[in-house]
């Protein structure tokens, strides 16, 4: 079975700025992979096609072997798919942060009570306990990028899809997040130019080019 399988995807942008004519991917059930490429090689609007945010010109797109063509289709399948921007001020909203962590629990209905317990847990693990009250636009980059993961998993997603996570953050923040998705059991594409942090988190890597994918050796001993 496989989380993620693109047939023959064709994008672009206004302007007739091809980005993509012909792209296939498999990704399995439980597998983390890294995609690296230059900028402008298309991983961030390879992501938000995945999400819905973006539609295809051609070809198929299917998550966890569910064929998805609506809006509805995407809608459903994004219930289990948590997605990281690329840039956290894209994703963070509320007055506070616990109010941003716990949004996506109140909107499907859970008790507050409830949504406030899952949310401490959650700050707890990757320690930004002391930040609940603070106003998300008013933290470092690296905190802000903490909170917004804090924000998709909460919702115990099967499938994370992560943009450049590590970007402008530091060697904390780095390894609060290899720690965290080290622990992570479901299916994650991620993609980085950091690849010391590829080969930890990832079980395979792969390259994003002229319109394909190509896998990639690792590149430091994996012990």
């Amino acid at each position: 079975m496989n989380s993620i399988t693109v047939r023959n995807l064709g994008f672009s942008y206004p302007g007739n700025v091809e980005v993509f004519g012909n792209l296939n991917m498999s990704i399995g059930s439980g597998e983390k992979a890294g995609i690296s490429g230059a900028n402008g090689s298309g991983k961030s609007t390879l992501f938000l096609l995945l999400m819905g945010l973006l539609k295809p010109e051609s070809g198929t797109i299917m998550l966890r072997d569910t064929l998805l063509k609506t809006e509805h289709d995407f809608r459903t399948a994004r219930v289990k798919t948590g997605f990281l921007f690329q840039d956290p001020d894209d994703q963070l909203f509320c007055p506070t942060v616990e109010e941003d962590i716990a949004f996506g629990l109140l909107n499907r209905g859970m008790e507050r009570t409830e949504a406030g317990k899952k949310v401490d847990a959650l700050c707890d693990r990757l320690r930004i306990s002391h930040l609940k009250k603070r106003v998300p636009f008013h933290l470092s980059w690296g905190q802000k990028r903490l909170v917004s993961l804090a924000g998709v998993l909460v919702l115990d997603p099967e499938l994370l899809l992560l943009d450049e996570p590590t970007a402008g953050v530091d060697d904390q923040v780095t390894g609060i997040l290899l720690d965290f998705l080290d622990s992570f059991s479901g299916t994650m594409l991620v993609s980085s130019h950091d690849m010391e942090f590829l080969d930890r988190v990832c079980h395979s890597r792969y390259s994003l080019s002229n319109n394909r994918l190509a896998p990639l050796p690792f590149s430091h001993s994996r012990a």
